[in-house]
């Protein structure tokens, strides 16, 4: 199995905030038996990574391991105004086929954080450390060395 995901964002320098425009996804998963269910994989995947990427934050105690936002109430997710259009492409040919059926589950689970990140550090010519790629964490990113020296 293989794919890749492209990731088209603005950023809003003044606020930090970060929109989702667009997100490609072509995977390989050898032989699809059933098309739209393996598409809504895809997509169901793609809405995980953007929710991932932009404002799912799990806060942990350092010390202890432990997570300290145990319930949904302090664990954002998203509306369907954070999401975005996202493509599809399920790359469906008879090489793939003549390999049987591989998986669909995690290779499409991973790729577009990094896509997103990769697409904000493109967009403010500077990487943000860190995800969730909250707003805070983008103006720390592109203004955190000139704030440091503008305090002193």
């Amino acid at each position: 199995a293989g794919g890749v995901q492209l990731a088209d964002v603005s950023v809003d320098i003044e606020t930090g905030v970060v929109k989702m425009n667009r997100l490609v996804a072509v995977q390989d998963c050898g032989l699809v038996i059933n098309p739209k269910t393996a598409e809504s994989q895809v997509l169901g995947a793609c809405i995980m990574n953007i929710c991932g990427a932009l404002m799912e934050e799990r806060i942990m105690d350092e010390t202890l391991g432990r997570v300290l936002n145990a319930d949904m109430e302090f664990y954002k997710l998203a509306g369907i105004k954070d999401i975005a259009e996202i493509l599809v492409h399920m790359d469906v040919h008879p090489d793939n086929d003549k390999r049987g059926v591989i998986g669909l589950g995690e290779p499409c689970a991973i790729a577009a954080i990094g896509a997103i990140s990769n697409a904000v550090a493109n967009a403010i010519g500077v990487r943000v450390p860190e995800i969730p790629l909250t707003p805070d964490k983008v103006l720390n990113a592109l203004y955190g060395s000139n704030m440091e020296r503008s305090r002193a």
